[in-house]
């Protein structure tokens, strides 16, 4: 799949939507590609990428990693490789 701006902010959409299911936040930062992703539990993701879809998930050392920050990570896992499957399958990409 080439990355279009399309593509990435499509993307970008689908990954907030379904964050907000899990009660999560989605940051986008200022350098280009590089989002903070704080859960409930103030666990912090690092979510960046050079080569979209190749995208790079993180854990940021702020606290002490629980099972429920396990969890969490998995839920996230889950969202990017969903919201890419999604974008993938849509005409026009």
């Amino acid at each position: 799949m080439q990355a279009t701006s399309s593509s990435i902010l499509e993307f970008e959409q689908l990954f907030r939507q379904k964050l907000k299911l899990n009660n999560c936040r989605l940051i986008k930062k200022r350098q280009e590609n590089n989002y903070e992703i704080t859960t409930p539990a103030k666990d912090v993701f690092l979510m960046t990428w050079c080569e979209f879809p190749e995208i790079n998930l993180v854990y940021q050392n702020v606290g002490i990693r629980t099972a429920q920050t396990v969890v969490y990570e998995r839920a996230i896992r889950s969202h990017i490789s969903s919201c890419l499957t999604s974008i993938q399958n849509t005409p026009n990409n």
